[in-house]
């Protein structure tokens, strides 16, 4: 046949070291509380204005490269508390509820707010009246996110809002995810930060936009305004390219033993790989193999697969054919397989035939 005729063909690509198979970091940490400033010519203004404000945040946040836009996403509840009063609904700022008009009005002022920070001209005092009191009181207090992107605020919200509940990968409920918390955010995007497509999912708008969200960290247990640092989490500026899917949490994302069960359950299926592929993976460190397995489940849970069995023959394709092998059907029928909303066990069969309908010829 032809090179230049059609066949469904796959390309194994076991000679490959599985940690070049493996996808990269999909979301970047940065401290930039400590970042050098050499000149704060360019915003001079705004940090004469600021003085209770970290001069590199403000040059994060509102220097000459720095995106259109910054945000505040807040718990309302936890902001009165320092403010000694809800004022959210009065600020002079753009601000918001992420909850519908219903549900907002019954908690009143319970739940996310979403506050526009953005400054049209540095000079303008009124801009930046409401700066004044958020570093000086709320920054401080560790319970505020900053977001920095080109998103505008409509946009953003809409983002936002999507996330407020989702399904749970282990059992299918449908629970509330409190993204708003820094005490919740924070350790669930540090625990997503190599998982591709929930990374595209909660730092990437619709339209393409990059989100980078600034939190509060402090370098002690408790916080504390003295130890307190800002940590800059953005996208891999190539996670665009990730299709976009729906956002799916486990509870191995925020329970320490959930975790654990997690990573033995992926320590079983590399030892079952190993035992299984004796001859083809001879040679590889366990270490490569459990790092495939690990992002092949990350990757396969992203699409609602949780049965132990149909992660185990995902973790083996994606061993030996690659960690996105599904995209290199022809066709496309595979990722339509995956995206499509039948139930778990009718989409693994179905996958699982249309698979095995190519033929296999090893790379040389």
């Amino acid at each position: 046949m032809s090179s230049q005729e059609s066949i469904d063909c796959w390309v194994e690509t076991s000679g490959q070291p599985v940690s070049e198979q493996v996808s990269s970091t999909a979301l970047h940490l940065e401290d930039i509380s400590d970042v050098d400033i050499p000149s704060c010519n360019e915003i001079s203004a705004l940090c004469s204005s600021l003085p209770e404000a970290p001069a590199a945040l403000l040059a994060s946040l509102y220097g000459p490269s720095a995106p259109k836009h910054v945000y505040l996403l807040v718990d309302g509840t936890l902001r009165a508390e320092v403010a000694g009063l809800f004022d959210l609904d009065v600020v002079s700022a753009n601000a918001s509820s992420l909850f519908t008009d219903t549900v907002a009005e019954s908690l009143g002022e319970a739940g996310p707010w979403l506050v526009d920070l953005s400054i049209s001209n540095q000079n303008e005092s009124g801009d930046v009246s409401l700066l004044h009191d958020f570093f000086a009181r709320h920054w401080p207090a560790g319970y505020s996110i900053l977001i920095s992107t080109d998103a505008s605020f409509d946009a953003l919200r809409g983002h936002l809002k999507r996330f407020i509940k989702r399904p749970i990968l282990d059992d299918g409920r449908v629970l509330t995810f409190r993204f708003w918390d820094p005490r919740i955010l924070t350790p669930f995007l540090t625990t997503i930060q190599g998982d591709r497509s929930r990374a595209r999912r909660m730092a990437i708008t619709d339209e393409g936009l990059p989100i980078a969200y600034i939190l509060p960290s402090s370098k002690v247990q408790t916080v504390d305004p003295d130890n307190l640092v800002a940590v800059r989490i953005s996208p891999d500026a190539d996670l665009l390219s990730e299709p976009m899917r729906p956002l799916r949490l486990c509870y191995a994302d925020f329970d320490d033993l959930a975790r654990e069960r997690a990573i033995q359950r992926n320590t079983r299926i590399a030892e079952r790989l190993r035992q299984d592929f004796a001859t083809e993976l001879e040679g590889r460190p366990i270490e490569q193999i459990q790092l495939a397995v690990h992002h092949a489940v990350e990757r396969f849970g992203a699409f609602g697969f949780r049965n132990h069995a149909h992660l185990h023959f995902f973790a083996a394709w994606s061993l030996f054919y690659g960690p996105a092998f599904e995209q290199s059907d022809p066709t496309r029928q595979l990722e339509a397989i995956l995206d499509s909303d039948a139930h778990e066990t009718e989409r693994f069969r179905a996958f699982r035939r249309r698979f095995e309908t190519f033929t296999t010829k090893r790379a040389v």
